[in-house]
């Protein structure tokens, strides 16, 4: 059985899933920083986008794992074991982009 074309499929989506809510929470991170100043807010954006950016990639890879361990391991169907891999990893993935968001304001020194 190929495994390939569902794994490249799941990790394409969560990729893109997460760049897009990657997108999303920077903006939001804007909106807090409003108040800080500019060297400061450039340092907590680029902290919190490098952590999306690799958590996007690494997550990216996880979804393909899953999928191919759900296909080969417990026989699922090829649909349904995308659709739980992608959905696992957007919920990391989302989990990970708040945590950066909060850590990246202390890290700054914004207070």
């Amino acid at each position: 059985m190929n495994h390939k074309t569902p794994a490249i499929t799941a990790s394409l989506l969560t990729i893109v899933m997460l760049i897009l809510f990657g997108l999303l929470s920077f903006f939001l991170e804007m909106v807090i920083l409003n108040g800080a100043s500019e060297k400061q807010g450039t340092i907590a954006l680029g902290f919190s986008g490098v952590c999306n950016g690799l958590s996007a990639l690494l997550l990216g890879l996880f979804a393909g794992w899953l999928t191919k361990f759900l296909l080969t391991k417990f026989n699922w169907n090829k649909i349904l074991a995308v659709a739980v891999a992608v959905f696992v990893s957007v919920m990391a993935g989302v989990l990970i982009s708040f945590l950066s968001i909060i850590i990246s304001i202390p890290v700054a020194g914004i207070q």
